[in-house]
């Protein structure tokens, strides 16, 4: 029997995630977001990606998070063991640009707030996760292309009992 590796980010993503048409209604696809704001008229949908579709794929239309599976670790377990412990460590990275009608400090805590209820209030019923929780928050500036960018990173940890075979 062949074993696969554990990958919760397409768990998470489909539990706290919204399905919504994409920014350009001219292309008829749909996209996992975030929404965050207060009245229907400063509300924002933030796709989720994961990390390998905005590094293959086409620049991305800012705001959007990006998830990448940054540590994978399986327990060595006891011979008599039906499961094996297995941690795995998710960055979400949320990029943004410094524009005038952005508050990003309001904006970048708004989208944190978010994602950190979310996973909380689905941190023991997301499948094939026995339970989840936001690590850390750590706010970034960068400049690029004459762009100044936020880039936030949300690690979240993901617990999961693999079947032992």
């Amino acid at each position: 029997m062949t074993k696969t590796s554990f990958d919760p980010r397409k768990a998470i993503r489909e539990k706290i995630g919204t399905l919504k048409r994409n920014f350009d209604d001219k292309i008829n696809t749909y996209n996992l977001q975030i929404t965050v704001g207060g009245s229907i008229h400063n509300t924002v949908n933030v796709p989720m990606y994961l990390a390998e579709e905005v590094k293959s794929g086409t620049i991305k239309e800012m705001p959007y998070m990006d998830m990448n599976l940054a540590d994978c670790s399986y327990e060595p377990h006891d011979i008599l063991a039906s499961t094996r412990k297995v941690d795995c460590y998710i960055d979400i990275g949320l990029w943004f640009a410094d524009t005038d009608n952005v508050d990003v400090t309001s904006f970048g805590k708004k989208v944190c707030d978010q994602i950190s209820n979310l996973i909380r209030t689905h941190q023991s019923t997301t499948d094939g996760i026995t339970f989840m929780n936001v690590e850390s928050i750590v706010n970034i500036r960068e400049i690029k292309a004459h762009q100044v960018i936020y880039h936030v990173v949300i690690t979240v940890y993901c617990l999961y009992y693999d079947l032992c075979s």
